[in-house]
């Protein structure tokens, strides 16, 4: 039987730490065998968390002077790395960003949040679409243009093209964040989010450090609180690379 893990949190680096050490200590050991990082890993059964003030500052990791290693998270990384969260922009060689979907959302949400009111179960923003797996598929070709246009002048409002054919040169890669749910309760706006695989040490900081400064951005928008957030993952682990890193931050390096 599976082991899930159900973790309340204050904050971001509090979860972070809270898995680490559940990572170090009940991960069992797993050899990625086929993906874009063939290595080993202390992977949870599963993780649900609750992240009660997902806004305290600072966003990175706590990582206390004397235990001498570098922040997972650079100072400043979610304010540099947010423009690949709120807009389709995408840097040569990228085979995606997480913008290039939640730019064609957030604001449509926020917009029908001012619109409709709070009591709407409409804004779930959705990132990865069905023919995402097709990205590994070295089988095929495949291309899709999407385009929305407004109905009465007919004007593109928005267009994307997707394609798989950049794994012809490089192993297929897609989302590993897969869906951010929202909601307002008791005039806040919360988040659930989902990834279907995640890089505990600097992905799940980095990710939730991002998506946090998104959620601020589109409370106020909308003219609420911030709120809590909640995030699941199915495969959540501690890559190889970090294990000895994830001990001297638990104190452990001498077991």
């Amino acid at each position: 039987m599976l082991k899930a893990a159900f973790v309340v949190a204050r904050d971001i680096p509090d979860l972070w730490y809270q898995l680490v050490r559940k990572a170090v200590e009940e991960g069992r050991e797993y050899k990625v065998e086929k993906g874009s990082t063939p290595t080993k890993r202390w992977e949870l059964d599963f993780v649900s968390a609750q992240i009660t003030h997902p806004g305290t500052r600072p966003l990175e990791p706590d990582i206390p002077p004397g235990v001498g290693i570098p922040n997972p998270i650079e100072p400043g990384y979610a304010e540099k790395y947010l423009p690949y969260y709120m807009t389709d922009v995408a840097q040569p060689g990228e085979h995606y960003t997480y913008g290039q979907d939640l730019a064609w959302q957030i604001e449509w949400v926020i917009d029908y949040y001012r619109k409709n009111s709070p009591g709407t179960k409409h804004c779930y923003m959705t990132v990865g679409r069905p023919e995402s797996l097709l990205f590994y598929d070295e089988s095929v070709d495949y291309e899709e243009v999407i385009r929305v246009a407004d109905r009465a002048t007919g004007k593109t409002v928005r267009s994307r093209t997707l394609s798989n054919a950049f794994n012809k040169e490089e192993p297929g890669t897609t989302q590993c964040l897969r869906g951010v749910d929202t909601a307002i309760k008791y005039g806040k706006l919360h988040f659930s989010i989902h990834f279907r695989s995640w890089n505990l040490w600097n992905g799940l900081p980095a990710n939730l450090a991002c998506l946090q400064m998104v959620k601020e951005y589109m409370a106020q928008q909308i003219g609420v609180e911030d709120g809590e957030m909640f995030v699941t993952c199915l495969k959540l682990g501690l890559a190889e690379a970090y294990f000895d890193l994830a001990k001297l931050r638990l104190y452990l390096n001498s077991q």
